[in-house]
């Protein structure tokens, strides 16, 4: 049985990012970066002014000097000439600084009579002025290689004057669930149905972690069919995630079919609560990753080991779960020899609550938390306890 760090360890070993392909800016919200980009201005692009008000020497504008207003700048135009002694002109927030300025005076520091600009509080040099290149140097790395684009980056880059980037492709995953007692929802259950509900939990986590999921039909407990499910979405998709069929029953064909497709099985048990029947294995190189089929356990081993490898298919740098500090609100305690990724609700504030039935079919609670306290083997933590909580939502 592998501990959580040698199977994550393991797969990752053997699993490298896919393609690139250049792609619009406009077009590239949470891909990842392939390849580093750099800044093709310098930002600003020129000296200009941080405020409305009136471009000066800064020499000549002490409390009570009088100055000739020559002209105005608004945004988007350049001054046509040069300020000379005594002279200042109209400025507005974001308009290049005139030739012969070298700070702004606010609107509000000044008085106005006709073209005669009295100055209320004097100025230094530089001051409301935003130099060029300040920000930003033309040339400079503004992107790294394995960063997610997000608002953030993408309005640095758009910016900067970058208009295409390079990413990673981002990976189909197919997502398949097996068992003869599985419903839609919506449809009549018969004696002993229930519905169906982890691939919709799948593929909702896999859209999370940058990949586009393929959801497929329910597939019955036999052979023949767990063979078919996985030969097309194999044939489909660049990884696939199967739920349930990956233990020892005498129904659990997932492994089995996986072999006679000719696929390689890495390993198939992993010492974590829930989720230790969890299958790694590859077909042509595609990933298969076999969590069970409780639920919780589902949910559990697709946060801390499938997607990693998800990420890391598409170049990511940051291969790990959120995470921020958190006191404990309620006792935890896990008295078995696993390690225990236990469902908690951390608020504003940082309190950690358990959510409730701590059990691998309970997803009454999961629907609750937001997050995962990693507690060690016999080990008990009183409530005030410091604990890393690991976010998914």
């Amino acid at each position: 049985m592998r501990t959580l760090e040698e199977a994550r360890s393991e797969m990752l070993a053997v699993i490298d990012p896919l393609g690139t392909a250049a792609l619009p800016l406009v077009d590239a919200a949470g891909r990842l970066l392939a390849v580093d980009a750099a800044a093709v201005i310098d930002l600003p692009r020129f000296d200009n002014s941080a405020m409305d008000g009136y471009a000066v020497q800064a020499a000549e504008a002490g409390t009570g000097a009088k100055l000739q207003c020559i002209g105005e700048v608004p945004a988007g135009s350049e001054f046509d000439g040069e300020l000379g002694d005594g002279q200042c002109a109209r400025i507005f927030t974001g308009s290049p600084l005139p030739a012969g300025a070298n700070a702004v005076v606010m609107q509000e520091d000044t008085r106005v009579d006709g073209s005669t600009v009295e100055i209320t509080d004097g100025v230094k040099p530089f001051e409301h002025v935003r130099l060029r290149g300040e920000d930003v140097k033309a040339g400079e790395c503004i992107g790294q290689a394995g960063m997610k684009l997000q608002a953030g980056q993408l309005q640095l880059l758009g910016a900067a004057g970058v208009a295409e980037v390079t990413v990673f492709r981002r990976p189909v995953i197919g997502v398949l669930a097996t068992g003869d007692e599985l419903c839609e929802p919506g449809t009549e259950l018969g004696a002993g149905g229930i519905y169906e509900s982890n691939r919709l939990a799948l593929a909702a986590l896999i859209r999370d972690a940058g990949a586009e999921p393929r959801v497929f039909p329910l597939v019955p407990d036999t052979m023949e069919a767990t063979v078919d499910a996985l030969k097309g979405a194999f044939a489909e998709c660049d990884a696939v995630v199967t739920s349930g069929g990956v233990s020892v029953g005498e129904h659990d064909y997932v492994k089995s079919a996986f072999e006679q497709l000719g696929g390689s099985l890495e390993f198939w048990r992993v010492k974590i609560k829930p989720g230790k029947p969890f299958v790694f294995g590859r077909l042509g190189g595609k990933p298969l990753f076999g969590v069970p089929g409780n639920p919780v356990s589902a949910m559990v081993t697709f946060l801390v080991l499938v997607r990693p490898a998800i990420l890391q298919m598409q170049g990511a740098a940051d291969l790990d779960l959120p995470s921020h500090p958190g006191v404990l609100a309620d006792p935890f305690a896990n008295r078995g020899d696993r390690r225990h990724f236990m469902r908690v609700h951390a608020d504003a504030a940082g309190n950690v609550y358990a959510a409730g039935l701590q059990a691998s079919h309970a997803v009454g609670p999961f629907g609750k938390a937001n997050g995962l306290v990693d507690v060690p083997p016999e080990t008990s933590l009183a409530e005030g306890a410091p604990v890393k909580v690991l976010r998914f939502s």
